[in-house]
């Protein structure tokens, strides 16, 4: 049998399994096409414009790549045979398993319904082509998009479960590096745990906890001080009131899907080889990213923009977000890190309140939030959404603004149909003020906070106890 271009550098299982991973995300990026080999049979691993029907995954059989590495072997064989596989991360197809040398029937069906698809022998570029030299694009269209910007709330990211503070961020979005900036005794990290308790004991998603900071113990008890109310320079002595150990047992039975690496030699490095073998990871944390350089911590000094490059690149790849804790507000730094979003927290005059400012590397600052910080029990409580003022209102501040935070969005949201005339029934003199309303409130979402902290609508306690989570 005469040996194609694309059996150049064929490669065995047994290799092919020890760098799944690196395999997948050349199919995904490069369009790269590897002919695995397996004894006397030779299957495809190949970017699924190979073959687009895989992409619905409730038509072949599908593997997350985790438990595809363990079973590579068998995957080949069946892959050879001309049964497809389809490998996932998560629930993403990202790449498929195809027979090498398919009979002329093979497949028929799928290349039939899509004539870019190619049998064997080459890349598909976006028109179709094959051995063009260049690899394939992806490509999205405008109704690929449309579904994640027609939701209700935020984006389908964790949250923080501060309505205050999720309101103005949108949520943690999937793909996405989210810098928390605090200096020092601000709580920075709590952010991070906040984030990690809603989406691994409320949200029961996979979370992994990357502690550079705090180790395990520290983080067990911040969990317990915060979600049973107590207090946590109590915790760290040990002693515990029988309500704060029962919601401790509860924590531990929920304790599968908070995975915690912790040590002073962890490295971003570390983190982004740890997080693919993770089965339906939801959010990856890092606590923290220190500011003063230190021989003893990776994640220290010089070595953070490198750190926060690599970081970025894992939420893109997994896409799943990446929240890092940054101690420091310095704006030398935080362009250095260049994250997606970053969420800097900043002490007000009133201590009982700080506000956080949100911003994206592309627009700037988009939100701003007001918490309250309770450190006696290792967490923020919610104080609201912080009313933004509206940069180009000739009137400036009107009676809208007295209504802050979330409340007189929704409402605003509540009566549009109406305000804007779609609907009838609401009262003919209501109709200015309520249509007031959402115009002012639309319009301080984006631009810069200059309301008092007094106008923050007050919030309740973060969360529930654990007993609480459905």
């Amino acid at each position: 049998m005469s040996q194609s271009p694309q059996e150049e550098g064929a490669i065995n299982a047994t290799t092919a399994r020890n760098k799944l991973y690196a395999l997948v995300k050349l199919a995904e990026e490069e369009g790269r096409t590897t002919v695995i080999t397996k004894h006397r049979v030779r299957a495809l691993l190949a970017p699924l414009d190979r073959f687009p029907a895989a992409r619905k995954t409730e038509a072949f059989p599908a593997h997350v790549l985790s438990a595809a590495q363990k079973d590579f072997g068998d995957l080949v064989t069946l892959a050879a045979q001309g049964q497809p596989q389809v490998l996932m991360r998560n629930s993403t197809p990202v790449a498929v398993l195809l027979p090498a040398d398919p009979s002329p029937d093979a497949l028929s069906s799928d290349t039939a319904a899509h004539p870019g698809a190619a049998t064997a022998g080459g890349a598909v570029n976006s028109q179709g082509h094959q051995n063009r030299g260049t690899a394939p694009r992806r490509l999205a269209t405008l109704g690929d998009a449309i579904g994640s910007v027609l939701t209700d709330g935020p984006v389908g990211g964790p949250t923080f479960g501060l309505p205050g503070l999720d309101a103005a961020t949108g949520g943690l979005q999937r793909g996405r590096l989210t810098l928390v900036a605090a200096r020092p005794s601000v709580g920075g990290s709590l952010l991070g745990l906040a984030a990690a308790r809603k989406t691994a004991l409320a949200d029961r998603l996979k979370v992994l906890y990357a502690a550079s900071g705090p180790n395990r113990d520290d983080i067990f008890r911040r969990i317990i001080a915060a979600e049973a109310g107590g207090e946590y320079a109590r915790l760290k002595q040990g002693r515990l009131t029988e309500h704060e150990q029962q919601v401790a047992h509860q924590v531990v039975q929920a304790g599968d899907l908070l995975m915690i690496d912790d040590g002073s030699d962890l490295t971003a490095e570390d983190i982004k080889e740890t997080a693919p073998h993770m089965e339906g990871l939801a959010l990856v944390v890092v606590d923290r990213l220190q500011a003063a350089n230190s021989a003893r911590l990776p994640l220290s000094g010089d070595r953070l923009p490198d750190a926060s490059q690599i970081l970025a690149t894992l939420a893109r790849t997994l896409h799943v977000p990446v929240l890092a804790i940054v101690d420091s507000d310095d704006p030398a730094l935080l362009d250095l890190l260049d994250a997606d979003v970053t969420l800097t927290l900043t002490p007000t005059e009133d201590l009982a309140r700080v506000q956080v400012v949100v911003a994206e590397r592309d627009f700037g600052t988009i939100g701003s939030a007001y918490l309250q910080p309770d450190l006696v029990h290792a967490r923020f409580l919610d104080a609201g959404a912080a009313p933004l003022e509206r940069a180009d209102s000739p009137a400036g501040r009107g009676p809208s603004a007295a209504v802050g935070g979330t409340a007189a969005l929704e409402l605003a949201e509540a009566a549009l149909p109406y305000t804007s005339g779609g609907h009838q029934g609401i009262p003919a003199a209501l109709t200015p003020r309520a249509g007031g309303m959402a115009d002012g409130d639309r319009g301080r979402r984006p631009g810069h906070a200059e309301g008092d902290p007094a106008d923050a609508a007050p919030g309740g306690r973060h969360g529930l106890p654990v007993a609480g989570y459905p």
